[in-house]
């Protein structure tokens, strides 16, 4: 029996518990073997942002991914040519053990949102089926628009029927806190972060490795309760 794996892509910049918890939304909705994380080397949408460096924002993810059985992190767009194109790495994913496994590319809405702007979009959605998070206050005459486009019947709010070779989309239930690892980033700068929006043990390496302090090195990071 096939291996049914989510994969979660993104900057991770750095992990937050709201990436945790949507890859664990996922899991649990839709009975996923595993959620295999994936940090961007060179996001294409960040080309011209700085952000840290690929080893720092995978080794906190690994550090995060400890905490489940469930969680495992990959470092396979650090071997591919940059910048990272997610159509590019699905397939090297399946070459690798499409064979054994049926993969689920996890998506938050606004992302999913800016599809139709990605490379190779249309081979994207016949290759993985999507599995998008929505948050409050998101436009479903947007949405419905975007099914139109992709060519989806959007039959209800849970999923969108594939058709012409394309996977389905579907849709979770719960929804994850809204963290930005922008603010967060800012917050460790400042020497605050709020209890429980970062694992303990990768605000240890935020701080033993001084990332994104403005603060000199050892001055250490305050929780916020």
């Amino acid at each position: 029996m096939k291996q049914k794996v989510g994969i979660l892509g993104g900057t991770f910049d750095p992990v937050h518990t709201s990436h945790l918890e949507l890859a664990e939304a996922a899991r649990r909705e839709y009975g996923l073997t595993k959620i295999l994380f994936i940090p961007a080397a060179v996001p294409p949408h960040k080309r011209q942002t700085e952000i840290t460096s690929f080893e720092h924002r995978l080794r906190m993810l690994e550090i995060a991914c400890e905490a489940s059985a469930f969680f495992e992190c990959s470092p396979i767009e650090g071997e591919l040519p940059r910048p990272s194109y997610t159509v590019d790495t699905i397939k090297a994913l399946q070459s690798g053990k499409g064979k054994e496994s049926t993969f689920y590319f996890i998506i938050g809405v606004d992302a999913f949102l800016d599809i139709l702007t990605w490379k190779s979009y249309r081979e994207i959605v016949q290759l993985v089926s999507l599995i998008v998070s929505k948050r409050e206050g998101i436009d479903e005459k947007e949405l419905a628009n975007l099914a139109d486009c992709l060519r989806y019947k959007n039959t209800n709010k849970s999923v969108w029927v594939g058709s012409k070779g394309n996977k389905d989309i579907c849709f979770l239930k719960k929804t994850p806190a809204d963290l930005s690892s922008t603010g967060i980033r800012k917050n460790v700068s400042t020497n605050q972060v709020t209890l429980g929006t970062i694992p303990e043990k990768v605000i240890e390496y935020i701080k033993t490795h001084n990332l994104y302090a403005t603060q000199p090195p050892g001055t250490g990071i305050t929780p916020l309760c």
